[in-house]
């Protein structure tokens, strides 16, 4: 890879980062290293690009968006790019969607209950994650009835007044733009605290 590219800079970040990350999570009494082992192992890393790669796509569909096989896959593999740069060996990186999906299974089995730091959005998440999850997560309440149906038919709508390939690209273009990093481009300025709402900006 190019050392003055835009890869190997992106690659040389998120590795800092995963590495700072790690060594505040293991200098914090918060973390259990008996119970959880390696803050920020490979494991979790993999589990994470998982969620944010066919789960994300999985609960898109949901609410309306719709891809081509083409786009889906494209999505999965620029995942399981970032995945193989932070370091996840190739023997627990998912190959395809079924993979991802049984990894994001199997790990939320394992994860430790959510806390304080885990508290996220609101209505359209409570309904696609359900009241359970959304409770553990301390949403605010809210009724979820019609809320997915809601959506999937402001989709149905603007397919059927606009372009059909124009909603896709609109589909896959906001799916990417979710996935961005940080807008400002890159930066090498790292966390200072395990909490997020306790860490400067960087």
């Amino acid at each position: 890879m190019d050392r003055d590219g835009d890869g190997w800079k992106l690659s040389t970040r998120v590795r800092f980062v995963h590495c700072r990350i790690r060594t505040l999570l293991a200098q914090s009494d918060a973390w259990d290293h008996d119970a959880w082992g390696t803050p920020l192992s490979a494991a979790h890393l993999g589990l994470a690009i998982a969620v944010f790669s066919k789960r994300l796509l999985d609960y898109s569909m949901k609410v309306g968006a719709a891809y081509t096989a083409e786009e889906k896959a494209s999505v999965l593999a620029v995942w399981r790019y970032a995945g193989h740069l932070m370091g996840i060996p190739e023997s627990i990186l998912y190959t395809d969607g079924a993979e991802a999906e049984s990894i994001y299974t199997v790990g939320f089995m394992c994860e430790p209950p959510p806390d304080e730091d885990s508290a996220l959005a609101y209505r359209l998440s409570r309904a696609l994650i359900g009241n359970t999850r959304a409770r553990q997560f301390r949403y605010p309440w809210s009724p979820t009835v019609g809320a997915l149906f809601l959506f999937k038919l402001k989709q149905r709508i603007q397919r059927k007044f606009k372009n059909t390939q124009l909603v896709r690209s609109g589909n896959f273009s906001q799916l990417l733009e979710i996935s961005v990093y940080d807008e400002g481009g890159l930066s090498y300025r790292m966390p200072d605290h395990i909490h997020a709402s306790k860490s400067s900006e960087w």
